[in-house]
């Protein structure tokens, strides 16, 4: 795509890191999830992405408020220690541009020899039939690494009726697995039926389902002891209202 720009800080290989990618979806279940787990493990900023698919947003350092660097609409985060890369989206894509700019996403990243891609979604509470049941469902490429940990733990599938597949308002998720699949991609859906209003519970259950199949964090600790908040979430309803109002 002409016109995408890839600032890259840190151009190194990512052979055997995984992909995580937000899409974003109902209650922005997976973008609160990936900046959960870009601030628990320290993430470092290694690009920032600009395309003609982005809504432009500007903004201070949304982990550090001691930094002087800015935040734009996508960024790039690595965690060595878990070889765990996140693309973090901070506005929706523009509907006519966005297979352009997610076809660049699968091949910018399978030229850095990643080995797997992770959509996190949500979709909309009513869609689940089975309310009895997790509210957790996956989509799973046949040459998903997590099918065996995925099977022993008993995830519950999406029922794909409709072809192709789709998550409703799960956002590009769908068309993003369409792609992986086209590009001999391996890929795993997570979503998690919610509503929308305070969805940072959804976000901290989304990080602990995946940890389960995914080693994000250690055991010798308890995972919510490990989750560190960022410091934008304080600001993500505003202020309180005014006291002189009463």
């Amino acid at each position: 795509m002409g016109h995408d720009i890839w600032n890259f800080i840190d151009n190194s290989d990512l052979n055997e890191y995984t992909l995580i990618v937000p899409s974003v979806a109902v209650g922005n279940v997976g973008q609160l999830s990936c900046d959960l787990l870009i601030s628990s493990l320290q993430m470092k900023k290694i690009a920032s992405v600009y395309s003609p698919a982005l809504i432009p947003v500007l903004g201070y350092d949304p982990y550090n408020l001691q930094s002087n660097s800015l935040s734009s609409s996508c960024e790039i985060y690595k965690s060595d220690r878990k070889n765990i890369v996140v693309l973090q989206l901070r506005a929706p894509l523009i509907c006519k541009s966005a297979r352009i700019f997610l076809e660049e996403i699968v091949k910018r990243f399978k030229e850095k020899n990643i080995k797997d891609i992770i959509i996190l979604t949500s979709s909309f509470a009513h869609e689940n039939k089975h309310i009895s049941t997790s509210l957790f469902r996956f989509v799973a490429s046949e040459s998903s690494l997590y099918k065996k940990k995925i099977l022993d733990l008993h995830w519950i599938e999406h029922k794909c009726v409709d072809s192709p597949l789709k998550i409703y308002g799960g956002g590009f998720s769908s068309l993003l697995y369409e792609i992986c699949q086209e590009n001999s991609m391996p890929c795993l859906i997570l979503y998690k039926y919610c509503s929308e209003g305070d969805n940072i519970p959804d976000a901290y259950d989304m990080i602990s389902h995946l940890s389960s199949v995914v080693p994000l964090f250690s055991d010798k600790f308890d995972l919510l002891s490990q989750m560190i908040q960022p410091v934008s979430w304080k600001l993500l309803f505003g202020r309180p209202p005014p006291r002189d109002i009463y």
